[in-house]
């Protein structure tokens, strides 16, 4: 059985690499601590929820500002 690439392009050093970097990625994989993970994404999570809640009330503040534009501009 040969390879499955038949082209006539010769890619035996990209096919080198990519099994090197899967190499590294896997023993990355497997020395990573999911306890860690846990902690530092609901930190991040926190952050977000913080950061969307400031922007709706930014929001608010803003279109309540556009309507009492709106109605001061409006001709009687």
């Amino acid at each position: 059985m040969g390879r499955a690439n038949n082209s006539s392009v010769d890619t035996t050093k990209g096919d080198r690499l990519a099994k090197k970097m899967n190499e590294k990625r896997n023993i990355l994989k497997a020395g990573f601590a999911p306890d860690g993970a846990d902690k530092k994404e609901q930190v991040i999570n926190a952050r977000k929820a913080a950061n969307v809640d400031a922007q709706k009330e930014k929001r608010k503040k803003n279109a309540k500002l556009a309507k009492a534009a709106k109605n001061k501009n409006k001709k009687k």
